[in-house]
């Protein structure tokens, strides 16, 4: 594949990084193929294994004239490109110093990174930024997105993206105009969790427990594998704003591992001339 890297050059957004590069691409019909960007571009090569103690690694010198990017394909191939596109991002991001006297070693955490503190973590969360871009720029990922939120919309990306589910989760909440939130939980636990622009502040926090009066501590109980249907629930169960309006869904997989999507509906009240009608109940619409 030919690209340009000197048409890169500097290009310190990680956003404009990528949208740069696509226009290098062309159109894409299919999954960004990562591993053939990244050899066109001085990674002279890209391994794919069970490692052990990172996520993914980048082999480069200071200067970075090539490199050799190391991926853990230990929690999947999908999870992998995601890899792969970080360490790129390393790469290609000119101003992203060295961690170590051989390049950049990533670790789980930074692959969720989106904090722009200190420098570690602006570099993380920038390499994330790109590898987000690079692989579901909007252009590619918006097509797949049903009208109103759904997590099984994730199922449609993962195939046409090759991008882990977690990914498009991700990418959903920050793409669509809804105020969404995502929490990951293992065993009734809460592992993670994001938010989307004016969603409202969670109140559970990591290894909290599933709040008892929700829909996914119910099913996650039962072990109902599959995915629920949009339901209201307590929005003092999830958030520290009892009088907005709630919807939760929930995906159960292999081994009691869950993601609960949140939907709040923040619309301003009705004003005094509406006649006062309720809606049907049902699945959430609120355009």
């Amino acid at each position: 594949m030919a690209l340009d890297r000197i048409d890169l050059a500097d290009i310190h957004a990680p956003d404009r990084l990528a949208t740069r590069l696509h226009a290098q691409l062309g159109p894409v019909t299919s999954a960004v193929p990562i591993v053939e960007i990244a050899l066109g571009l001085d990674i002279s090569d890209v391994r794919i294994d069970n490692f052990d103690g990172f996520e993914g690694m980048l082999l480069t010198d200071r200067v970075r004239s090539d490199g050799v990017i190391l991926a853990n394909c230990r929690h999947g191939d999908q999870r992998a490109r995601f890899t792969i596109a970080h360490e790129l991002g390393h790469f290609l991001l000119e101003r992203h110093e060295v961690s170590s006297e051989t390049g950049f070693r990533c670790t789980t955490r930074d692959m969720r990174e989106t904090r722009e503190g200190r420098r570690e973590l602006r570099q993380e969360a920038e390499a994330n930024r790109f590898a987000i871009e690079l692989l579901a720029p909007s252009s590619m990922f918006d097509r797949h997105l049903s009208c109103d939120p759904h997590l099984r919309d994730v199922q449609h990306l993962r195939r046409a993206l090759d991008l882990s589910g977690e990914a498009c989760i991700r990418r959903m909440v920050e793409r669509r105009d809804e105020p969404l939130a995502a929490i990951w939980s293992h065993e009734g636990r809460i592992r993670y969790s994001i938010r989307g622009d004016g969603f409202p502040h969670l109140a559970p926090k990591k290894n909290d427990p599933l709040p008892k009066i929700s829909q996914a501590f119910d099913v996650v109980s039962k072990g109902v594998r599959g995915i629920t249907t949009f339901r209201e629930t307590h929005a003092a169960a999830w958030t520290h704003r009892p009088e907005i309006e709630l919807f939760e869904q929930t995906r159960v997989g292999r081994d009691r591992h869950a993601v609960t999507l949140l939907w709040a509906d923040l619309s301003p009240e009705a004003d005094d001339e509406d006649d006062g009608a309720l809606p049907e109940l049902g699945e959430p619409g609120f355009r």
